[in-house]
């Protein structure tokens, strides 16, 4: 009999302990590559950097009070530009304001897969490590314009694109993350971390805030 009970109530305590839950967050962070395109005719070289925040969202299942698997998904947009003001110039007999500009992007769609674990140190806040790996597609572009804007009405504006350059990266990587959890209500927590991740095309270090909810 006790044969039979003992597999019955640890089947029990770890469907009790089982959920899923999703969540999400936003962060801020800096992030290191070696897309930095030089135009060099005109002394140029830019460097993309992360000036808006990093959106993300995840969805898990914790197998029990210490283990999970968390599948997750963010991007963020890094950029660089350079305008140089030429003047005024006549076109058609109307007066415009004539620059160039040189800008460069890298935007990045990461997907990533973790392991987490989760100590309780008390009833309301748990400290979570995180440690897996991720695949970040890395869109980059670099290109010189040409641009004329009409001094009258600055809604009016044309211009040309006289050089332009992209490619497409598809990176494998690893992500690290450390942070706690503050549990609000019995199945909504927020929470803040710090995470590194790095693969062949670039580095990312950052920290998020977010709120998860259990069911």
């Amino acid at each position: 009999m006790k044969k039979i009970l003992l597999p019955l109530l640890v089947t029990c305590s770890f469907s009790a302990a089982a959920a899923p839950y999703v969540g999400v967050e936003y962060g801020m962070g800096t992030t290191t590559h070696d897309f930095q395109p030089a135009f060099n005719t005109d002394n140029i070289q830019l460097d993309p950097k992360q000036e808006d925040g990093i959106a993300s969202g995840f969805v898990g299942y914790a197998f029990n009070d210490a283990w999970a698997l968390e599948l997750g998904y963010s991007q963020f947009e890094l950029s660089d530009s350079h305008s140089k003001y030429l003047g005024m110039t006549t076109v058609n007999g109307q007066v415009y304001t004539h620059e160039l500009d040189w800008d460069s992007s890298v935007d990045a769609k990461q997907i990533s897969l973790l392991p987490v674990y989760t100590y309780e140190l008390n009833e309301k806040w748990s400290a979570k490590l995180k440690a897996g790996l991720t695949y970040t597609q890395y869109k980059a572009s670099a290109g010189k314009y040409e641009e004329f804007e009409l001094v009258a009405n600055d809604d009016i504006e044309h211009g040309k694109t006289l050089s332009h350059t992209s490619s497409t990266t598809d990176s494998v990587g690893a992500l690290v993350s450390a942070g706690v959890e503050y549990r609000i209500l019995s199945r909504l927590a927020i929470g803040a971390n710090a995470k590194y991740q790095t693969d062949s095309f670039a580095s990312t270090a950052s920290f998020y805030i977010g709120t998860t909810y259990y069911f």
